[in-house]
């Protein structure tokens, strides 16, 4: 199917959880619920991006290309404006929608579980630094990056950094109440800061494997979330 059949498609999806967002936004047992299966669904990204790397027909660098090679819609090389090397990945409208889907359960996640946190600045604060991350991610599979390379990159770029002040004043709200979801959130920002800070001395340490630190980069923010949604279930929603 062609890229602008997804596009559209997706803005009508995105449009559609924004209603349903709204219309859930006051606490209830219900929006509860779909806020935590939102996080934990995070998960299932691992199993997709495999399922889309094993598809592709021109050799694929896990370790070393950018999660983006595989919504590429176009098979050959120069496909964007840093890939002079082959790219065909025929999944490239399931990674795309993964991307996006992906990026939508973490705004729903942010915007329905925010009333589990104290109620203070920081989580509120760090609720929408979330909710940014997640619409940064999920504009990456609206544009892919052969589309337009450029807006592809520029919004993807506040996800690869807003978590880690989310995660910070999300450990500082939650650090007397909930003492083992602050640890687990202390890990999870080390070693999502470590990534980042590992990604800006690539251009200097060429050997870095760029393609590998970018998946720690984002899967330490879904794994994250994912036990932080579990956490918060197994304290019954009662926080």
């Amino acid at each position: 199917m062609r890229y602008e059949f997804h596009a559209i498609t997706m803005l009508i999806v995105a449009l559609a959880a924004v209603a349903v967002i709204f219309l859930l936004r006051k606490s209830n047992r219900l929006s509860i619920l779909i806020g935590l299966l939102s996080w934990i669904a995070l998960s299932a990204y691992f199993i997709i991006e495999a399922v889309v790397i094993r598809a592709t027909t021109a050799p694929y660098s896990f370790m070393n290309q950018p999660m983006s090679d595989l919504g590429v819609t176009a098979c050959g090389t120069d496909t964007y404006v840093l890939a002079s090397y082959a790219i065909c990945s025929p999944y490239h409208w399931l990674m795309n929608w993964t991307f996006f889907l992906t990026g939508l359960a973490v705004l729903m996640g942010a915007v329905l579980l925010y009333p589990l946190w104290p109620k203070v600045r920081s989580a509120k604060i760090a609720s929408i630094f979330i909710g940014i991350f997640g619409v940064s991610y999920g504009i990456s599979g609206i544009i892919p990056a052969d589309i337009h390379f450029y807006w592809h990159t520029f919004t993807a770029l506040p996800g690869m950094i807003v978590q880690i002040p989310a995660m910070i004043l999300i450990s500082i709200a939650i650090y007397k109440k909930m003492p083992r979801l602050f640890w687990w959130t202390m890990i999870c920002t080390t070693v999502t800061s470590a990534a980042l800070f590992s990604l800006f001395l690539q251009p200097v340490l060429t050997s870095l494997p760029g393609g590998l630190l970018q998946r720690i980069l984002y899967a330490s923010v879904y794994i994250w979330l994912t036990g932080t949604a579990i956490g918060l279930w197994s304290r019954g929603y009662d926080i």
